[in-house]
């Protein structure tokens, strides 16, 4: 089994985040809809810097966060684990991102919220439909 295409295949199902973010001593945490760049290994997300966990990624950009969807079944549990560093999405970049990101949430059309890149530098998918506590797991080389 390709772990990362299997990952990947998982994130490109959901379509929010959690996001945390940290610096120094102060802490958060954000629920973002994302659309995923499986090609770069990232996701693209919209939010003000003036957020408190924008405030925080400009102060320091490594985050983690996680993916996951409600199942009440144990059995059926599948979710990811994440560790990136994030950046305003700029140029040519940017705007593949932003047409991206508007076309799987079209109403972003109307937002003008700047958009970030998550660059995912580590991985690890719990999926328990593989059987019971199986980890999959990705670096970036």
């Amino acid at each position: 089994m390709d772990e990362l295409a299997h990952c990947l295949n998982y994130l490109a199902g959901q379509h929010v985040l959690t996001l945390c973010t940290q610096h120094g001593d102060e802490f958060w945490a954000a629920n973002c809809f994302y659309a995923l760049d499986s090609e770069n290994i990232s996701f693209w997300l919209m939010t003000e810097p003036s957020t408190q966990h924008g405030r925080l990624m400009v102060a320091s950009p490594l985050v983690v966060g996680t993916v996951s969807a409600q199942t009440a079944s144990v059995s059926q549990l599948q979710g990811v684990q994440f560790q990136g560093v994030i950046t305003l999405a700029e140029g040519d970049v940017g705007q593949r991102g932003l047409e991206a990101y508007q076309q799987r949430f079209p109403i972003a059309k109307q937002k003008s919220a700047p958009l970030w890149q998550l660059t995912i530098e580590r991985l690890k998918m719990t999926d328990n439909q593989l059987g019971f506590g199986t980890k999959l797991r990705w670096q970036r080389p």
